[in-house]
């Protein structure tokens, strides 16, 4: 039986059924990984915000995004796929999940065809392996989407330019346009695209003839599809880009350390800092190893074979080159490593497709052999950090522990005790977890509505306290929670009578950082 399915010719979608079945193993593993730790962490802002939103129709979730920072394609699908599998933290995330074992389908589907099936196979270990890949999959937002939706066109693009049909190149087109509904930064695939045409282009063509060749009837028909698609959206996006990231952004100036802490989450799922001693020199051996590989693996090459190379290295390394220079000023910075998990994967390609053909070539396979196991043996390690950190904040060095502190207050109050949160911005997250005897709110005269994420909750009546006075009559007692840190934590109002206290020791830092205070209102 085994050996009639291993020799089978029959192709599903262009590949041997041998193929899929190599491709169904991977994303078994894969699939465990991620599965593991899905639903250890509480929900956290970002995550909270996109379910709190894809409760909207499909108009409103439009609207109120445009207000936000990102296109509302994500939200859409977040809202079916919510319906189908349930509101629950392992339903959500369930399709990042989805996108990620897509992403590895379509990374098999590349290196396959551009290379050939025993590329391909090696290849799967690392794209499996990846640490920001798993991490990703295990949150409720874009990035993996983003990472499938470039993945497809990358694939596509490598079918079109071999191709006289038109077909490729309007799925092409569609595909850069659902990139742009999805992420902004998706843009930096595309680019990268345009760079390794064009590095192509010069390579063949006779003076004067680039610009004709480049933009060529098809590449002009794929982009005026794309734009056309996207035309709805430009007014929000010249907004956002005006007026929202106008008003402040959080992320920090690029720095020195910027790549090189890129490169240690990659592989570690770690900061720089935190990357010394074994660590370190193993990261830094690694990085030179495989340039030093890709080198001789590209001298290697035929014409063909070189330009295949020259896409992989390309989505794993222009788009990461690309947000680091826009990011220099006078721009705004927007390096922030989650923006980049396309490349992230391109990385996970570029080394299984490097050590394969390396191991193919060595006539002492033995060193390459024992690098292979120890490179995959440090993303490993990079995996158990992912389980170990889950969603940890590392710009607040912060873990997000909503769920716990709401689990406490349930625990030590009696029913219909409703949660008020401190902030819009927690009472997102509060909201995740609420239950019919503990109802969450927050409190309208004291919020400030600054920012566009804080417009459903600006233009709804929905958990917002109006009157505080007639809110005690039938609520006597509340709990107030917040994240005051070691700091003091005080009552929004001067007349409410402390009962109980509970609270949150962070699993990482070990500091109390969410409190929750059961009061008594007076009126």
């Amino acid at each position: 039986m085994l050996n009639k399915i291993f020799s089978s010719k029959k192709k599903i979608l262009t590949l041997h059924l041998t193929d899929w079945l190599f491709i169904f193993a991977a994303l078994i593993v894969f699939s465990a990984l991620v599965l593991f730790t899905i639903s250890k962490s509480s929900v956290w802002f970002d995550e909270a915000f996109g379910v709190y939103l894809s409760r909207f129709n499909l108009i409103d979730i439009a609207k109120y995004t445009a207000a936000d920072v990102h296109p509302p394609f994500y939200y859409w699908l977040l809202r079916a796929w919510g319906a189908v599998f349930g509101h629950t933290e392992l339903g959500l995330r369930s399709m990042s999940l989805f996108f990620g074992c897509l992403s590895i389908v379509f990374g098999y589907l590349i290196t396959n065809k551009l290379f050939n099936k025993d590329v391909a196979r090696f290849s799967l270990i690392f794209m499996v392996l990846s640490p920001m890949m798993i991490r990703y999959s295990q949150e409720a937002r874009m990035y993996t989407l983003v990472t499938a939706i470039a993945l497809a066109a990358t694939y596509v693009l490598t079918i079109a330019v071999n191709s006289k049909n038109k077909t490729p190149w309007i799925i092409y087109g569609v595909l850069l346009s659902l990139g742009m509904w999805t992420h902004y930064f998706t843009a930096l695939v595309w680019l990268a695209h345009w760079i390794w045409r064009a590095d192509n282009i010069r390579r063949v063509a006779k003076k004067g003839e680039f610009m004709n060749i480049f933009f060529s009837r098809d590449w002009l028909i794929a982009h005026i599809i794309a734009i056309a698609l996207f035309v709805p959206w430009i007014p929000s996006l010249v907004y956002q880009l005006v007026v929202v990231q106008a008003a402040g952004f959080w992320i920090s100036p690029v720095t020195p350390d910027t790549l090189s802490n890129f490169i240690t989450n990659v592989v570690y799922y770690l900061e720089l800092k935190n990357v010394t001693g074994w660590l370190a020199l193993a990261v830094i051996v690694s990085v030179f190893a495989l340039c030093y590989l890709a080198f001789k693996v590209y001298k290697s090459q035929d014409k063909a074979r070189k330009q295949s190379y020259r896409l992989i290295i390309g989505l794993a390394t222009l788009p990461v080159v690309l947000l680091f220079l826009s990011s220099m000023p006078p721009l705004r910075p927007s390096f922030v490593d989650r923006y980049l998990i396309p490349s992230t994967f391109g990385i996970a390609m570029f080394v299984g497709i490097t050590l394969a053909f390396s191991l193919k070539a060595a006539q002492k396979k033995r060193h390459l052999v024992v690098f292979s196991v120890i490179f995959a043996g440090l993303l490993m390690f990079g995996i158990y950090n992912v389980w170990q950190y889950g969603n940890y904040n590392k710009t607040l060095s912060t873990s997000n522990n909503t769920r716990q502190i709401i689990e406490k207050i349930v625990s030590a109050s009696g029913d219909s005790q409703p949660i008020i949160a401190d902030s819009p911005w927690l009472f997102y997250e509060v909201n995740f977890y609420e239950t019919k005897n503990h109802l969450t709110y927050f409190i309208n005269e004291k919020t400030e509505y600054k920012y566009g994420s804080l417009d459903m909750l600006k233009y709804n009546s929905d958990h917002k306290i109006m009157d505080i006075s007639s809110f005690a009559q039938t609520n006597p007692v509340v709990w107030y929670v917040g994240c005051p840190g070691e700091g003091d934590f005080k009552p929004p109002y001067s007349n409410w009578k402390q009962l109980k206290v509970v609270n949150i020791v962070d699993s990482t830092t070990q500091k109390s950082t969410y409190k929750a205070i059961q009061y008594q209102i007076d009126n």
